[in-house]
């Protein structure tokens, strides 16, 4: 950058730009001002908006080029699953659709035609068009990164917000029964494995997979009855495992737990101790709670198959592993345990995602809730 004086009235700012990612040329911006202090001050606007590499001349600047340049800004905010997500989805349905439109020119008819676009002919086999859910999810992403342009002052308002989002009717939730709940822990309890067990710690917690999979026995507290969740293991194609931090600031949460989890734990350590007693230097990482018998992380694979035979065994449908967190809510909330109670095992972000989550269960809570109250007012309880 540098400033130079054109006049009495008049001082010429010179600002280098990224160079443009589609041709590799060098790009610069011109811009004036009528005092030196006034020209200073722009110049340290201006660096730094050149560090976050944010285009400074947004009249220039495409969809393509601003949404790439967003993704790379917002890498270290995101998992590696989130952003292979976030930029596979604009990759592939935003960015040839609307990539060459100019950023500033943006409208809301442009995001209405991708969404009738994508409903129908979106997917990339051309085999007709994507389920509302999933536009609602690019819907959602365009306009994150829409939000972020205008906080940048490189357009004036969010053309996605302007625009109905797609509706998606709520699936009823998929959970096992309380006589279904115990099978599968009867059932795990017999084949003694390593996925036997972390199942039985889903049931009882309501842990999301990768928290699961990233706990370690500095977490965990069997005297006591309590375990904290401190991170999260994902696996990431090209990349491997990779720990991170859990997907919510209240996804750190402490758990208490009770006789049947504890059982299970204390039958993994046991079970791990005679692993690396086997291996000794060749076992790989000792601190992990649910590790192959070599010490690996265990792959989401072969968990969920393992999950699907306990299933069978035990004589319950077929569930997705993450339906044993909603088995476990669903039981709490039967149960008459307050939705806060519940909301903070899971580690939601508010009470309200709990509330909303499992309204389906709130009629049931209300009417016994009311013949408790009348039975108690009028002395029969």
């Amino acid at each position: 950058m540098a400033i130079r004086r054109r006049g009495k009235d008049a001082w010429y700012i010179t600002v280098d730009l990224p160079r443009d990612p589609l041709t590799g040329k060098r790009r610069r911006a011109f811009m004036t001002a009528r005092t030196k202090r006034e020209a200073e001050r722009e110049e340290a606007r201006l660096k730094h908006r050149t560090a976050t590499g944010i285009d400074l001349e947004p009249g220039r600047l495409t969809l393509a080029e601003y949404l790439n340049r967003w993704l790379d800004t917002m890498q270290p905010n995101l998992t590696p699953n989130t952003h292979k997500r976030y930029a596979s989805v604009l990759a592939n349905q935003v960015i040839p659709r609307l990539g060459a439109t100019q950023l500033t020119k943006l409208r809301p008819i442009h995001i209405q035609q991708l969404h009738t676009d994508l409903r129908t002919k979106g997917r990339m086999d051309g085999a007709g068009g994507l389920a509302q859910k999933t536009i609602l999810q690019i819907h959602r992403i365009l306009s994150e990164a829409m939000k972020h342009a205008v906080g940048l002052q490189l357009i004036s308002q969010n053309p996605c917000q302007l625009v109905r989002a797609p509706q998606v009717r709520p699936k009823e939730l998929a959970t096992l029964s309380r006589d279904e709940a115990r099978s599968l822990v009867a059932a795990a309890e017999a084949a003694d494995s390593i996925y036997a067990d972390s199942i039985i710690l889903a049931l009882h917690t309501g842990m999301r997979m990768g928290e699961l999979r990233g706990l370690k026995w500095e977490d965990i507290n069997l005297e006591e009855g309590r375990l904290v969740v401190r991170r999260a293991l994902q696996h990431v194609h090209a990349i491997g495992f990779v720990l991170q931090q859990p997907k919510t600031p209240n996804s750190r949460r402490t758990i208490p737990l009770g006789a049947t989890p504890v059982e299970a734990l204390r039958r993994q350590r046991k079970r791990q101790v005679e692993d690396r007693l086997l291996l000794g230097p060749d076992y790989r990482e000792p601190e992990l709670v649910f590790a192959s018998v070599v010490g690996t992380p265990i792959f989401p694979g072969n968990l969920r198959r393992a999950f699907e035979n306990l299933l069978k065994a035990a004589g319950c449908p077929r569930i997705r592993f993450h339906d044993l967190r909603h088995t476990h809510a669903s039981l709490l909330l039967a149960r008459g345990v307050h939705p806060k109670v519940v909301s903070e095992r899971l580690g939601h972000a508010s009470i309200v995602i709990t509330l909303d989550t499992y309204s389906h269960l709130m009629p049931t809570m209300q009417e016994e809730a009311v013949k408790e109250f009348d039975a108690w007012l009028a002395g029969r309880a």
